[in-house]
């Protein structure tokens, strides 16, 4: 084959290549610097009565899917658009029909992914509490019907289980092929990190996760990784280092995998709970869901709150 020839198949390639890699929106969702944390999009998103947590973008960061939970109902998926700079009134999500939470859209938009309380076919729950991951792919028409996750990402409770084993309700990608999710296998002692790859039909075998803490007895939940790709963050319950009950860590990439995670630091964690960290599709925003502690494992309404993530200086935790 003469250089032309190569030359030629190597910018059709990259073509093609660049044509389908989402370019990451860069989205102002607030028209005043966000140096420390406040509510997001506050009586429009966040609301005083009722509790909303969790957040996805979709990939043109105009639409946002979040868990919200009215007084003495389950929760449920809502979602909103942006714009003209602002957010409109949420919406139950058409699929949302269950106890539903942790919506996680793929950046290409292919597919979206929540937890779930609603039973798999033919596989009754005989526990106590069991969540699971459904799948939906998009179509011309919307989002396809929700399809639970195969074995052994979801594991349905077997007769006297109990949470939080064999529960899984966040599958989180920032590569569409690499993804994450958190649970305590079955015959495990604690919440543990695990990968799977997506080839777009299947997933490959779970692997753990293994050195973020350096006891396991901490738990790993709700994980994600930076846009960019440097960091790990997740919420941990009485980690050392934290000041609260729950609380969010961080961990930073290294050769040898993900370092050791360290609280994120004090413009997040509080003596209250925090749970949830997100990032906009171009990791401007950090966003995370805070309660407030009432002491004896009682909390108030949890609400979403939002910074611009270059003040959280995330590198300075690791110098």
């Amino acid at each position: 084959m003469n250089k032309f020839k190569i030359m030629l198949i190597i910018t059709i390639f990259g073509m093609w290549n660049c044509n389908n890699v989402p370019k990451i929106p860069k989205i102002e969702y607030s028209k005043e610097i966000v140096s420390s944390p406040i509510s997001f999009a506050m009586g429009i998103i966040s609301t005083e009565e009722n509790s909303e947590f969790e957040l996805t973008f979709s990939a043109d960061g105009l639409k946002v899917y979040f868990s919200r939970r009215e007084p003495g109902k389950k929760q449920k998926i809502y979602v909103s658009d942006f714009k003209d700079g602002k957010w409109g009134t949420p919406k139950r999500a058409d699929f949302s029909n269950d106890r539903d939470e942790t919506a996680s859209i793929t950046p290409n938009g292919k597919f979206l992914f929540f937890g779930s309380e609603r039973p798999i076919p033919n596989k009754p729950n005989k526990g106590n509490f069991d969540m699971n991951i459904w799948m939906m792919e998009k179509t011309d028409k919307g989002w396809s019907e929700p399809k639970p996750l195969p074995e052994p990402i979801n594991a349905v409770q077997i007769e006297n289980e109990e949470w939080p084993s064999s529960n899984n309700n966040f599958f989180f990608t920032n590569d569409n092929q690499t993804f994450y999710f958190t649970t305590m296998m079955r015959g495990t002692k604690s919440i543990k990190l695990y990968e799977t790859k997506f080839d777009g039909k299947d997933f490959s075998e779970p692997k753990a996760i293994n050195g973020i803490f350096d006891d396991e007895k901490f738990w790993i939940y709700s994980a994600v990784i930076s846009p960019d790709g440097k960091y790990l963050v997740f919420n941990s319950y009485g980690a050392p280092g934290g000041t609260g009950g729950e609380d969010i860590f961080i961990s930073k990439k290294t050769d040898n995998g993900w370092g050791k995670a360290k609280p994120i630091g004090p413009k997040v964690n509080s003596k209250d709970e925090e749970s949830s960290p997100r990032f906009s599709r171009d990791g401007k925003y950090f966003f995370f869901s805070r309660a407030e502690n009432l002491g004896d494992y009682e909390y108030g309404e949890w609400s979403i709150f939002f910074v611009e993530t270059k003040y959280l200086n995330l590198e300075k935790i690791f110098e």
